[in-house]
C-alpha cells in the first residue's frame, strides 16, 4: 500500500503555495505515494477534518502552520495529528518568527515536522527541542515562460516597498519612547548588517542599554511573547524597507520599474506597479526585464527567499545581496550578480555596466542563471529530498514497530530462550 500525503492548501493571494503544491504532488507521486489536496474554509472544516481522518494518511502538508487544524478531545484543543497519530509537516517559506501565533500552541505536540529555508530558523526551532530539517526554495518550470521573451524593461525592482519615515511616525504613536528608541537603533543595526539574524541582533543590542531597560525587555518578552515577536517582526520589515527605499532612492539615472505596492512619495524616475503581486505575473514581468534587482528581507539571512530563484529561472539578469550562505547554491558572476544593500555607488555602477557596457554579458549570466535553476533548483527535485526524507521517517517507524513486537514475543521467556 502507498503511503499517503494530504496537502492542505490554503489561500495565497500570490498563489506562491499553489505552484509548490502542484510541484511536490507530482514529485511524490512519481516516488510512491499517494497524494491527496484538501483546501479547508470556515465553512467546510468539518468536512475536510472527516475527509482526513477517512483517508488516513501517514502525513499531512502544510505552508507557514496555515493548513494546521485544531480539534477538542477530552476537553483540550489539540493539533489534529495528535488525535488521529499522523505526522504533520509544516513548511516555513520564511521566518517562523512571524507566525509565532500560529507556532506556541503547536509546540507541545510532538507530530509534527517543521522544514526551514534558512539555517537560522532551524536553529530556533531546534533550541525548542523541535524536529527540524533544512529544505531550499525551488521553482516549478511550468511556471516560466520561454527564454527568449523580448526584453521591454531595463530595470526592474521586487517591492513593497514602504518609506520608513512612515513605519516611524506609526512608532511613535503606539510605543513608548523606550520601545521606539530601541525599535529604531535595532532595525538600523539590520539595516548595516543584512546577515544579522533578528534575534541575535536583539539580544546584542539589548546588552549595550542599562540593566532596568534589559530587564523590561525580558519582563516584556516573557510576559508577551506573542506581542514582543511582532514587535521584532515590525523592527524586520522597517529594516528591510528602509534598505529598499534607500536603494531605490538613489538610482538616479535609470527607470526603475517597482512591483507591487508603494507607500510614500518616490521621484519622477520610479514606475509603480502596484498590482503586480501574483507570482504569475511578477514573473512574467521579470523576463521581460533585463535586469531585476532584489533586496531579500531581513528575516532570511541566508538569503535563499523562493523569489531569487524564481527571478534567476526568469532568464533576467538577477542582482541580489551578498549572503555568504547562498553562495553554494548559486553562483556569483555567473548564474547571478551580488551587491552590498548599502553602497549605492557599487549597485548604480553595476546597473550601468550590464545595461550600456556589456550587455552580452548580461545575457550570458541570465542564461547560465536560468540554466542552473532549472537544472538544480526546481520543486520537483525538492519533492525527491522530501520523499527520501519521509521513506526514512517511515522506516524508522517501522523498525521501531518491529521490535516492540519482538519485544512482546520474548517477554517472559528465560534468558537462554531469547536470540
Amino acid at each position: 500500500m502507498k503511503p499517503r500525503i494530504v496537502f492542505v492548501k490554503t489561500p495565497d493571494p500570490r498563489g506562491v503555495i499553489d505552484t509548490l503544491v502542484e510541484g511536490l504532488s507530482k514529485s511524490l507521486s512519481a516516488r510512491n505515494f499517494e497524494i491527496k489536496i484538501v483546501e479547508p474554509t470556515k465553512d467546510n472544516i468539518q468536512q475536510v477534518v472527516n475527509e482526513i481522518i477517512e483517508y488516513r494518511p501517514l502525513f499531512t502538508f502544510d505552508f507557514n502552520l496555515d493548513g494546521l487544524i485544531f480539534a477538542e478531545k477530552d476537553g483540550q484543543q489539540k493539533i489534529l495529528p495528535d488525535i488521529i497519530g499522523n505526522i504533520h509537516v509544516t513548511w516555513f517559506l520564511d521566518d517562523p518568527m512571524i507566525h509565532f501565533a500560529k507556532l506556541k500552541p503547536a509546540l507541545q505536540s510532538n507530530q509534527l515536522l517543521y522544514l526551514t529555508i534558512d539555517i537560522d530558523h532551524g536553529q530556533w526551532l531546534g533550541s525548542m527541542g523541535k524536529n527540524v530539517a533544512f529544505l531550499a526554495p525551488g521553482i516549478n518550470p511550468s511556471d516560466f515562460p520561454p527564454p527568449n521573451v523580448e526584453k521591454e524593461f531595463d530595470l526592474t525592482f521586487v517591492g513593497p516597498i514602504t518609506d520608513p519615515d512612515n513605519i516611524e511616525q506609526s512608532w511613535k504613536e503606539r510605543f513608548d519612547e523606550g520601545l521606539y528608541g530601541f525599535a529604531i537603533e535595532l532595525g538600523r543595526m539590520l539595516y548595516r548588517n543584512p546577515d544579522m539574524p533578528i534575534r541575535f541582533a536583539s539580544g546584542y543590542l539589548l546588552s549595550q542599554y542599562n540593566q532596568d531597560f534589559q530587564q523590561a525587555m525580558i519582563k516584556f518578552q516573557q510576559e508577551r511573547e506573542e506581542e514582543f515577536f511582532q514587535y521584532l517582526t515590525e523592527v524586520t520589515l522597517y529594516a528591510m524597507h528602509m534598505r529598499r527605499w534607500n536603494i531605490i532612492d538613489s538610482i538616479e539615472d535609470f527607470e526603475i520599474n517597482v512591483l507591487g505596492p508603494v507607500e510614500g512619495e518616490t521621484k519622477d524616475n520610479v514606475v509603480i506597479y502596484k498590482h503586480i503581486i501574483s507570482n504569475k505575473d511578477i514573473i512574467s514581468f521579470l523576463s521581460k526585464s533585463k535586469i531585476a534587482l532584489l533586496s531579500h528581507p531581513p528575516f532570511i539571512p541566508t538569503g535563499l527567499a523562493y523569489t531569487v530563484f524564481a527571478s534567476v529561472g526568469s532568464n533576467t539578469l538577477t542582482m541580489v545581496e551578498e549572503r555568504l550562505s547562498s553562495k553554494s547554491f548559486l553562483v556569483d558572476g555567473r548564474d547571478l550578480i551580488t551587491y552590498h544593500p548599502i553602497d549605492t555607488v557599487e549597485i548604480e555602477g553595476k546597473i550601468a555596466y550590464y545595461l550600456e557596457e556589456s550587455p552580452k554579458e548580461r545575457e550570458l549570466i541570465a542564461k547560465q542563471g536560468r540554466d542552473s535553476v532549472f537544472k538544480n533548483h526546481t520543486i520537483l527535485q525538492r519533492g525527491e529530498f522530501l520523499s527520501n526524507m519521509l521513506n526514512d521517517i517511515i522506516k524508522k517507524a517501522s523498525n521501531e514497530h518491529e521490535n516492540r513486537n519482538e519485544a512482546k514475543e520474548n517477554n517472559g521467556l528465560p534468558p537462554e530462550q531469547i536470540n
